[in-house]
């Protein structure tokens, strides 16, 4: 059990030297780091799709608002062509009554001299009648010629004079019309413009709006992924600790593996010392203990040898 568990330990320190060896103790961040990168192109991918949806967004209003404002344009110029065509048809009708009032006043013309050719034919019917009065010849004739005369020219001086006033009061109502048509068509260009401005500027007004609305989107696309890349990036700091971290306590055990080992080898070299120490010691006891018998073998022997000389002598003596 002792001899698996001291394996172990040796497998753990084995382990631990590798991961030493290998160690950089200048490791920084790596910003090309991959978790980087994504983050990065997850911004600028996230960001092209805010921009495009925008974009598309910001084209169809251009769209709508140019299409509206065409619309207006045109609606313009039907009311224009309509308004033309309405003041042309009523010039037309001014002008075909102002022909007729010609040819009328043409052939009253015709009409008022034909009468006074009539009258003062000499051989028409007045001319029978006074003759048939006796008055042809007479002042009395000559007086009727003159007032007939008169007559025709009041009636062709009147009719002109009438035709003269017909003819202005046409033409001043052409004016009137042409004036008319001028003013409705201004009211209409002023009311399309108007209409067009307003189109334009809100069209303008929600251009803007999208775009600040994109920039708001930009704005926390980026706050969203500048959080994302500090989590990683702290992620990767975190990492960097860990490992140093753990080189710490690896170097931590290597350490107290290494005092281990001296502790034993000093423990190692204590034993034998001391093994060794008692050896000579129980050598120097052994060599004591047979010397100390020795001597105490020749004492006895001694002893021995004085004892027989005693009895010797107290057997001489006696």
């Amino acid at each position: 059990m002792a001899d698996s568990t001291m394996q172990a330990y040796e497998d753990y320190i084995n382990k631990a030297q590798e991961y030493v060896n290998n160690y950089n103790p200048d490791e920084k961040v790596n910003y090309n780091d991959q978790r980087l990168l994504n983050v990065n192109t997850e911004r600028t991918q996230q960001e092209a799709n805010i921009n495009k949806t925008y974009e598309d967004m910001i084209n169809n209003s251009n769209q709508f608002y140019q299409d509206q404002i065409n619309a207006s344009k045109e609606y313009a110029q039907k009311q224009s062509e309509i308004q033309q065509q309405n003041t042309d048809f009523a010039i037309e009708k001014i002008n075909q009554e102002k022909e007729q009032a010609g040819k009328d006043y043409t052939k009253e013309q015709k009409g008022a001299y034909t009468d006074y050719q009539k009258q003062t034919n000499q051989y028409g019917v007045n001319a029978e009648q006074m003759a048939t009065s006796g008055l042809r010849n007479s002042g009395y004739s000559e007086s009727s010629l003159v007032s007939m005369y008169n007559t025709y020219q009041n009636r062709v001086a009147t009719e002109r004079d009438g035709y003269n006033r017909a003819v202005l009061n046409y033409d001043n109502a052409i004016k009137d019309a042409t004036l008319a048509n001028n003013s409705a068509l201004a009211q209409i260009a002023y009311n399309a413009l108007q209409q067009q401005l307003e189109l334009s500027l809100q069209g303008f007004q929600y251009k803007n709006s999208l775009v600040e609305a994109k920039m708001n989107e930009i704005n926390a696309n980026n706050t969203r992924y500048d959080n994302k890349y500090q989590n990683v990036l702290a992620q990767i700091n975190q990492e960097i600790a860990n490992r140093q971290s753990l080189y710490n306590q690896y170097s931590g055990a290597i350490t107290d593996y290494k005092k281990l080992v001296e502790d034993i080898r000093q423990f190692n070299e204590r034993m034998a010392a001391d093994k060794a120490q008692r050896e000579e010691a129980r050598r120097q006891f052994e060599e004591q203990m047979a010397e100390t018998r020795k001597q105490n073998e020749r004492n006895y022997q001694l002893q021995l040898q004085k004892l027989a000389e005693e009895r010797a002598a107290r057997k001489a003596s006696s």
